[in-house]
């Protein structure tokens, strides 16, 4: 990160909402990632699904505590795409999601990752599928989580330079969608401006 950047970046308000968005989801906002964790004070639930209600965005609650909640923010038709590939398709199902639909993939692991966050059961590795993640990674930190090639957005356990490009990409996104914001626009304009406001722009 530039030090024009991150001297923006410190001078945003983290406590707002949408600088918050704009900061944990820039991948996504920008299109280069078909979905992203989003985790906030509970206080903003409704504020969340209000934003994005109308967007090729989608929200899922993954885990609500006390006082914060865990949204999956994803682009349906990609996500949905991505987890028809043959190698995603497979290690899906084994993790027990054999022939599901989205619904209930979301369903299934938000129960596992509730699970996990109250100490009740292990952490569930398939939501790094979600999360667009190379199966061959989620496989070897499922496996063993040790001695990863590299670290980055996640642990890169092949195709190093291939990830390498990918996270470059993500650190991109990341200092436009901060110049963005701190020029004043909206999660909806950065939106607006990737094709990302209109739930109908997706369906085609």
């Amino acid at each position: 990160m530039s030090k024009e950047t991150l001297d923006l970046m410190l001078g945003l308000n983290r406590q707002e909402l949408e600088i918050q968005i704009a900061l944990q989801c820039a991948p996504l906002l920008t299109g280069r990632k078909i979905s992203n964790l989003l985790t906030v004070d509970k206080r903003f639930r409704s504020a969340v699904l209000r934003l994005f209600r109308s967007s090729a965005v989608s929200c899922y609650v993954l885990y609500e505590s006390d006082d914060r909640i865990t949204f999956l923010l994803y682009v349906r038709k990609k996500l949905e795409a991505y987890l028809r590939t043959e190698k995603v398709k497979k290690l899906m199902e084994e993790f027990g999601c054999s022939g599901c639909i989205l619904s209930k993939i979301l369903y299934r692991v938000s129960e596992r990752y509730r699970a996990h966050m109250e100490g009740k059961g292990d952490f569930p590795h398939e939501i790094g599928l979600l999360l667009g993640y190379p199966p061959e990674d989620v496989i070897g930190f499922e496996n063993r989580g040790q001695n990863p090639l590299y670290i980055g957005y996640w642990k890169v356990y092949s195709n190093l330079e291939e990830c390498r490009k990918v996270f470059a990409g993500y650190d991109q996104a990341r200092e436009k969608v901060i110049h963005m914001v701190s020029s004043g626009m909206t999660v909806k304009n950065i939106m607006e401006l990737y094709d990302l406001h209109s739930r109908k722009l997706m369906a085609v």
